[in-house]
């Protein structure tokens, strides 16, 4: 039997598998796609899933590959959340992931947008959390009760 120690670092951490999550939304998929990206400010619950708290704005700069996600608010520099590495409007997004830490601690999110009965089936993987070192574990953990919310808050615009 082989073991291999994690020390920690970025990119070490133990193998653990992607956490998925998907919600149906009341809409088509450029639609579903536009809320998305366009309007993360206004769906996406700053005050509980931030890097500045309820007062920031969050937003994609300079939409298309290459473009990244930032918080902002007066007094504190931009977090960068991360950098958009695929851009298929109506198909798929996906983007590295790391609020409050450097891109070398990334993670990996992809969404998808799929025609379904009644509207568009939204799915999100975040993968790469060996990124965490020896958090990965507790890391995917928390987004595990954390996806749900932010997802439930995107459908619940996406229904207005």
């Amino acid at each position: 039997m082989t073991t291999t120690t994690s020390h920690g670092s970025p990119g070490s951490g133990p193998a653990v598998p992607p956490l998925r999550r998907e919600v149906i939304v009341g809409a088509d998929r450029d639609l579903a796609f536009r809320v998305f990206t366009e309007r993360i400010g206004a769906w996406w619950p700053l005050a509980e899933h931030s890097v500045h708290g309820a007062d920031a704005t969050v937003g994609f700069v300079d939409p298309g590959v290459g473009a990244r996600i930032v918080e902002a608010i007066d007094g504190a520099e931009d977090a960068t959340w991360g950098t958009v590495s695929r851009w298929e409007p109506g198909e798929a997004l996906a983007f590295t992931w790391h609020p409050g830490h450097g891109h070398d601690a990334a993670s990996r999110v992809l969404v998808t947008f799929t025609t379904v009965e009644g509207g568009t089936l939204v799915r999100l993987e975040h993968s790469g959390w060996e990124a965490f070192g020896d958090r990965a574990p507790e890391a995917r953990a928390s987004y595990e009760q954390g996806w749900p919310i932010v997802l439930d808050a995107y459908a619940a615009l996406v229904a207005v």
